[in-house]
This record gives C-alpha cells, sequence and structure tokens, in this order.
C-alpha cells in the first residue's frame, strides 16, 4: 500500500516514512488494502516492512496497540460488480455521463467500511477467511430472494452462487449480517418474499434485519427487461403485508425483523410509523426510518425555535417531489410561524431521469437549476446533503459553486438538518 500522507508528531513521522513509501508488511503478513493494515497494526510490537525506491527497510515498533502510525494510503481499487441485475440503477444512467457512473461496486470491503450492500455472488473462499479472521462485521448484503431461479433472474446470473453455504460460512463464525431486498413487483414479492424472510430469520440473531426497498425506473431504460413498476395502490397492499409479517416475526423473535423503506408510505400515503415500528433503525442510511428521524428530530428543535429572527430572512429550500407535502405540511409550515422568517419550499421534477424517480438524493444540477431560475430566491438557496456527494458535486457532474454562479445566489448544503439552517439564518442577521 502507497502512502500518502504522514502526520506531524506520529509514530510515521519519528521513523522518517514519506509519501510515495509503501507498505509491503506488518509481522510478516502481507498488506494488501486497508483493512489488513488496520488489523495488523493494533499489535503492541510489530515488524513494519517498507520499500522505498525498490529497497526494503524493516522497523522494529514498540507501542500502545490503540496507537496508529499517523499514515494515509491511496484509496483501495475498488473491485467490479459482474452481475447484471435488471433494476440495476448504474445500467440506466443516460450516455455522455462520467465514467464512474457506469461503474458497479461489489466489494465486501465497501460493505464494512462505509455500507455498501453487496451480492457475495463473486466472493471467494479467501475472502470469507478473511472477513471472519479480522471480524469485519457488520456486513450489508442485497439477497433480493432465496428461491433460486428468481435469485438468479434478479442477479443476472446462470449458476447457483450458493448463497446459503456462505451465510451459514460467515453467521457460524459470528458476523453480522443485514440485508436488503429491491422488490420487483411479481417476481420477488409474494410467496416468494414469504420464503426468503422465513430463511433469513433463520439466521437470526446473526442476521439482524431485512430492508425492503421499491426498485427505481428511470426513463433511459432502452434495450433492458422490462419491469413493473411500484404503484400507490401495490404500496398500500404491500405494507399490509409487511404489517403482518412484522407483527408475524416480533412475536417469533421478538423485533420487526423486516423492515419497509420510507418511500412505500410515501407513495401510498400512509401515516410515517413511530420509532417503535423500526426497533433499533440499523437500516437508517438505506431509507428505513429516515423521514421518522427527521420528525423526531424537528420535533426537539421546535423547543428550541425562536419567536422571531433578528431581521427579516427568506430561504428557498429544494426538495424531491417524494418528500414535498409531507416537508410543507411538518416542517416548512411551522418554519413560516417565525417573525421575519420566509422559507419557500421548492420541490423539483427529475427531468434528468424521468419524473417517476421522486427521492431527493437523484436531483441533479441541472434540474434544480431549470426549477429554481428566475425565481426570488432569497438570502440562499438549501440544499439537502443527499444531493451532492463530499466535495459538492451533483450526479451530472455540477458543482454547488457553479449552481451558485448562474443563480447568482448564495448556494449551500444542509449536512446539519434544519438546526444548522436556524442557527446560520440567526448569527448572519445578529452580525449584519
Amino acid at each position: 500500500m502507497k502512502i500518502t500522507k504522514v502526520d506531524r508528531d506520529s509514530i510515521g513521522s519519528d521513523l522518517g516514512l514519506q509519501p510515495g513509501d509503501i507498505v509491503r508488511s506488518i509481522n510478516g503478513a502481507r498488506i494488501k488494502d486497508i483493512l489488513d493494515f488496520k488489523y495488523y497494526v493494533t499489535d503492541e510490537v510489530i515488524e513494519l516492512e517498507i520499500e522505498r525506491d525498490g529497497q526494503r527497510t524493516i522497523f522494529e515498533i514498540e507501542k500502545d496497540p490503540d496507537d496508529g502510525l499517523g499514515l494515509e494510503f491511496e484509496p483501495i481499487k475498488v473491485r467490479m460488480c459482474g452481475n447484471d441485475c435488471p433494476f440495476c440503477f448504474v445500467d440506466q444512467n443516460p450516455k455522455g455521463m462520467r465514467q464512474t457512473m457506469y461503474f458497479r461496486d461489489e466489494d465486501y470491503r465497501l460493505s464494512f467500511l462505509a455500507g455498501h450492500f453487496v451480492t457475495l455472488t463473486n466472493i471467494s473462499k479467501r475472502d470469507l477467511d478473511k472477513i471472519v479472521t479480522q471480524r469485519l462485521s457488520p456486513l450489508y448484503i442485497s439477497i433480493h430472494a432465496i428461491d433460486p431461479e428468481v435469485r438468479q433472474f434478479l442477479l443476472g446470473i446462470k449458476r447457483d452462487d450458493r448463497l446459503l453455504k456462505k451465510l451459514d460460512f460467515l453467521t457460524s463464525h459470528g458476523i453480522e449480517l443485514h440485508t436488503q431486498i429491491v422488490l420487483c413487483p411479481g417476481v420477488n414479492d409474494g410467496k416468494v418474499l414469504e420464503h426468503t424472510l422465513s430463511t433469513l430469520a433463520g439466521y437470526f440473531p446473526q442476521i439482524r434485519s431485512v430492508a425492503v426497498v421499491p426498485l427505481g425506473l428511470t426513463k433511459h431504460r432502452e434495450g433492458l427487461t422490462p419491469l413493473t413498476p411500484v404503484t400507490p395502490d401495490y404500496a398500500k397492499t404491500f405494507l399490509d403485508h409487511v404489517d403482518e409479517l412484522g407483527r408475524k416475526y416480533r412475536d417469533e423473535i421478538g423485533k420487526y425483523f423486516i423492515y419497509a423503506s420510507d418511500e412505500f408510505f410515501i407513495l401510498a400515503g400512509r401515516d410515517i410509523p413511530g420509532r417503535d415500528r423500526y426497533d433499533a433503525f440499523e437500516q437508517l442510511e438505506n431509507g428505513v426510518g429516515m423521514v421518522r428521524t427527521l420528525f423526531d428530530n424537528f420535533q426537539e428543535l421546535e423547543k428550541t425555535l425562536p419567536e422571531s429572527l433578528p431581521g427579516k430572512t427568506q430561504f428557498t429550500f429544494v426538495t424531491g417531489m417524494l418528500m414535498k407535502d409531507l416537508l410543507a405540511g411538518r416542517i416548512v409550515s411551522r418554519l413560516n410561524e417565525i417573525d421575519n422568517f420566509d422559507v419557500r419550499m421548492v420541490p423539483v421534477k427529475n427531468r434528468f431521469y424521468g419524473e417517476t424517480i421522486r427521492i431527493t438524493g437523484l436531483l441533479t444540477g441541472q434540474d434544480i437549476y431549470h426549477e429554481l431560475q428566475g425565481r426570488d430566491l432569497g438570502d440562499c438557496v438549501w440544499l439537502p446533503a443527499s444531493c451532492v456527494n463530499e466535495n459538492d458535486i451533483f450526479l451530472d457532474d455540477w458543482r454547488v459553486d457553479e449552481l451558485s454562479s448562474r443563480l447568482g445566489t448564495p448556494v449551500r448544503v444542509a449536512r446539519g438538518s434544519f438546526e444548522q439552517i436556524i442557527n446560520e439564518a440567526t448569527q448572519e442577521k445578529e452580525f449584519a
């Protein structure tokens, strides 16, 4: 692994390590990735093998187990997915985007490090052994279906990938798993879903949860397998089934086990369940319980909301079409009760992927610009953090600063929920 940075006043700095040096091994174990490094560097006494300009040097180090070396490394080379899922969003991107938008990752290391879902179709015995040895737990696994024929169809493979043997191995060695099912109406619902759940529940408590999320179908599906979308009527019927199954598993194993994503409830026009329906909120980043968490957090924030801001303030808040009614009725209306505060919410239609894609996280810079141009945007435009990556770049490669320049209005990313918006509005007017 190539070192890219050495922190000052660190063990690595004391050893004279430099960017460009390569970590070859620790205590004789070859270091292939950051997980290997983190696992072996915890020993109190280590022999660190470094290569520089073709020359290898071994450093003997004594340290506390929690002490790092102060080293940063090149990003891992992500493993590519070999599946051909008919609902894969990558295949539904339009032409002309940056190359990374067409890359499908299938890397168990990112499952552990970042919560990415993987299918385990091409994982090797060596990889499984590494997961167990290094205690890479929990992992996040896309199941979709247990039935072999249905699973092969949904993954676009022509062989039995021996999923159950892999689940047997991981769970018997104490690895915890969170699983998901991308629901395709008429394919992996009904009895197929019940069979999948009963099989996964047999691994409880090592398999901790099953999230069900609806497939997303963009307008860019030329040549792809036809699939049926999730409609509002379908969502209502499906939620009734999930409620029945959840009560069954709560009685049998003490938790609901199956969790429908928030999108189902919004599509069906159903109330968002209370906190108890989500148990430990173990799949929050998968869109399961995010709305409940948002509402509960805002309820706490309401207790501290000011009656008035120091000066007149107008903000524009962007959202996708899915959340517009919930935000308008529960949050925006309450913020507008604050004197001198004018919050205008603008729901944005997804022209880039098609109007069937309604979630905020798939909005593009160009669609937001199309909706906002020519409007009175006030002091600032606020974007939900899900619209952009950590570098403030949208899916279509637009940048936040580019959007701001085109609109002629400051555009900010709300990474700290509505509390951040209130705090910044108050501070700006106090010091204006």
